[in-house]
């Protein structure tokens, strides 16, 4: 906050930091010692005849830390080697004391702890160039590279070394790299990283390393590195991380991910593809637009859209918002949130929650028995899409239905939809789980165990249940047991509940920032509504959202108690939203996922300390489950499938940590510790009778769900666990018979003619 107001580096906070009558408030001597020992314990700081010292390379690391771009000897002498004018303009555009003879000026540049790139930047190119020439510094290519090579040429001492050189060699650029993308894609990929990804890519090639998100992505292009290198600068989990963003395949080797970047095509133009960031290097909204339109000072366009009358007619109900967004989507056939901002700016419309609001259209359209918009997501980025036949009648509808399950099972797979089409016994397991769902609400939890042998329907009986919570307006989260997404580790559990987390609005990528979004608006509609404003006009905008901001503080304020983090990243969520700051929103909601590869930046910016441990999962797991409910929806389904793969665990630590996890998880969920979810988990009879690697194996938890005593002719569904039997024969013939009913309507022909009953 302080370097934030008073426009200082992290160089100055940190010179402020140790003045003597700032020092004593925070010079702890208990602190010190336990901070010398880790770095010592670390071998950072290291000991050399009773002297603490660090290694050259740690200095530079320190040096990039605080931001110190030259150290004082090199930059006294760049400096020196400017002309009076120019230190006189430096001077003068800081706000120092121009006069003086040339040293003064230059020990008061040196002093200020101004960067010498901001410096540099103050002068034209052709100035830059001159000094160039004059020092023998390589001068070709554009002003960002030019003044890494004049910092790059004092601070290596390479000014000493002309003197001694009677004819200095001119340095030359690198040959280019041969580049396969196209320009404007490359730029979209590279904006998709975080800004620590970024910084880890300059530094390995020694380039200057500061400045904004869009400097350093800048900097990245203008170098000679063609796209192959760049990327192979990344990590595999950064390089999976940006293929999943993409929607493109994540297994495979470091290699194949590269070249599966690198032959990516997307399937809209380039220019409409969402920016991780939200800032469009190539076509963006300029800062003074968006202003404008998040403060409701942008003239309605006094053109309505096509389509709107057309809407108005079939759709009586929504806003007037509401239905040009829809009359405008009907014409283009598809929006991103770039698009849907232009759109608000043109007609003066005041959203900036845009999935929250399209949310609450799809809500609206359903009530109706309207499907006009279908979401196709990747990550946190969605496509909104018309679809012209959401008004369909029930026979074409059935028709879709039948050839989607028929479609299904040709490839194996459980059908993703109305499933009751041919679901066949197990008619009191779905009873039963359907009737504890709806008995979760927010002061109770339930869990549940279902086990059986392959083939006999515990995915299509998760999938049902799927289908019958979103049906319900339930949140559901599905995850499969696996080696990278193990039960040993609940930092990693946590974040694949929230990455496999869905609505019934958003059900092919992670809903986080959706509900999160939702839950903001909902507040916020809560106050239009009670004090009577219109946030389309100007001189409501500013006292709502004055109010919504203190609103949102006592909302805050009730998760405080809960996880003590969670509401400043909200906090960092909200305000990221309102000044449409999206690196900030796409850190807070990192953070909030469990991510640990933030930078120490990130997390000062967002206002947390640190990052999830184990001992934060439940509470955190209790303020996103408090967060869906506030967004409107019933609760949480969490479907865990797949727990016989524990038992494969190569090592018994981690399998004996996964089965201390699922003990940890029903003892919350039994003492209603989740309010709100349901916990599903499911496994075959192996996993639970394996008396060495399976559940047998754990006896805490064991006893907890085991049923002591069984009878053959009497089953409860009360029980922690529902036991499934494969299908017999009796049954099977009924599924044959109802997938015959479906083809028959898939495709709208009589399908005894081509398998009767008896064949």
């Amino acid at each position: 906050l302080v370097r934030h107001e008073l426009g200082i580096s992290d160089r100055e906070h940190f010179i402020l930091m140790h003045d003597a009558s700032i020092l004593n408030l925070w010079d702890i001597d208990q602190e010190y010692y336990q901070v010398r020992n880790h770095l010592l314990s670390h071998g950072i700081l290291l000991t050399y005849e009773n002297k603490y010292v660090i290694a050259d390379e740690v200095a530079v690391q320190i040096r990039k830390a605080f931001g110190i771009e030259m150290k004082d000897g090199p930059f006294l002498r760049l400096l020196s080697s400017l002309t009076n004018e120019d230190l006189a303009t430096a001077l003068t555009y800081n706000q120092l004391t121009a006069s003086g003879t040339k040293d003064v000026k230059v020990e008061r540049l040196l002093h200020s702890l101004i960067p010498p790139s901001d410096i540099l930047d103050l002068f034209n190119l052709e100035v830059l160039r001159e000094l160039c020439r004059r020092k023998n510094i390589q001068h070709l290519g554009t002003k960002g590279v030019i003044i890494d090579n004049i910092i790059g040429f004092f601070d290596g001492d390479k000014d000493l070394q002309v003197n001694q050189i009677e004819e200095p060699a001119t340095p030359s650029l690198p040959e280019p790299e041969v580049r396969e993308m196209d320009p404007e894609l490359y730029s979209k990929l590279l904006m998709n990283l975080t800004v620590q990804q970024l910084y880890d890519i300059l530094s390995n090639g020694s380039f200057m390393t500061s400045g904004s998100k869009e400097d350093k992505v800048k900097r990245i292009l203008s170098t000679y590195w063609s796209e192959r290198t760049v990327f192979n600068q990344l990590r595999k989990e950064d390089l999976s991380q940006l293929c999943r963003k993409f929607a493109l395949p994540v297994s495979g080797s470091k290699q194949e991910l590269v070249d599966r970047i690198l032959e990516y095509i997307p399937s809209a133009p380039v220019s409409d593809l969402h920016v991780a960031s939200g800032i469009d290097p190539i076509k963006d909204l300029s800062p003074r637009k968006e202003s404008d339109q998040l403060h409701g000072n942008v003239r309605p366009s006094a053109e309505l859209p096509e389509h709107y009358n057309e809407i108005n007619a079939i759709l009586p109900n929504l806003d007037h918002n509401e239905k040009i967004i829809l009359a405008i989507l009907k014409s283009s056939k598809s929006l991103n949130e770039v698009d849907l901002q232009r759109v608000a700016i043109k007609y003066g419309i005041s959203w900036f929650l845009f999935k929250a609001h399209m949310a609450l259209i799809m809500d609206k359209l359903k009530q109706a028995n309207k499907t006009y918009i279908q979401i196709k997501s990747a990550q946190d980025n969605n496509i909104y899409q018309w679809d012209a036949n959401g008004d369909r009648d029930n026979h074409m509808l059935e028709k879709k239905s039948a050839r989607d399950i028929i479609d299904a099972l040709r490839h194996g797979v459980v059908p993703r939809n109305n499933l009751d089409l041919v679901a066949v016994g197990q008619q009191a397991a779905r009873s039963h789980l359907s009737e504890i769902l709806m008995e979760i609400n927010p002061h109770k939890s339930h869990f549940k165990f279902i086990r059986g042998p392959y083939g006999s329907g515990k995915t299509f009986l998760c999938s049902w249940l799927k289908n019958f919570a979103l049906n319900h307006d339930f949140a559901v989260s599905l995850m499969n047991i696996s080696h990278d997404q193990p039960l040993s580790d609940l930092p990693v559990f946590f974040a694949g509940m929230v990455n496999g987390l869905r609505t019934p609005e958003k059900t092919n990528a992670s809903a986080l920032v959706d509900i999160l979004e939702s839950w903001l608006l909902n507040i916020r509609n809560k106050l239009e509504r009670i004090d009577g404003l219109n946030p389309d006009k100007a001189q409501d905008q500013q006292e709502l959202n004055r109010i919504v901001k203190k609103s949102i503080e006592i909302e805050l304020a009730n998760l405080n108690d809960i996880e003590p983090g969670f509401p400043q990243a909200l906090r960092s969520f909200y305000e990221g939203k309102v000044s449409g700051n999206t690196e900030l929103v796409t850190e807070a909601v990192s953070w909030i996922t469990g991510s640990k590869a933030l930078s120490f930046q990130a997390l000062k910016d967002i206002g947390v300390k640190g990052y999830l441990e184990a001992n934060n999962v439940f509470p955190r797991m209790r303020a996103l489950l408090k967060i869906i409910m506030g967004s409107g929806y019933r609760g949480l389904l969490l479907l865990v499938d797949e727990l016989e793969l524990v038992r494969r665990f190569p090592h018994a630590r981690q399998r004996e940590q996964a089965l201390e996890t699922l003990r940890l998880l029903i003892d919350e969920s039994g003492r209603n510790a989740l309010p709100g979810s349901l916990i599903i988990f499911t496994g075959t009879d192996e996993f639970f009778e394996d008396e060495r690697n399976g559940l047998k194996s754990y006896e805490a938890l064991s006893e907890r769900v085991m049923t002591p005593v069984t009878q053959e002719d009497f089953v409860s569904m009360r029980q922690p666990i529902i036991s499934l039997e494969s299908l017999d024969r009796e049954r099977l013939a009924k599924v044959i018979l109802k997938v015959r009913e479906l083809y028959g309507i898939a495709y709208n022909c009589d399908a005894c003619q081509f398998a009767d009953d008896d064949s």
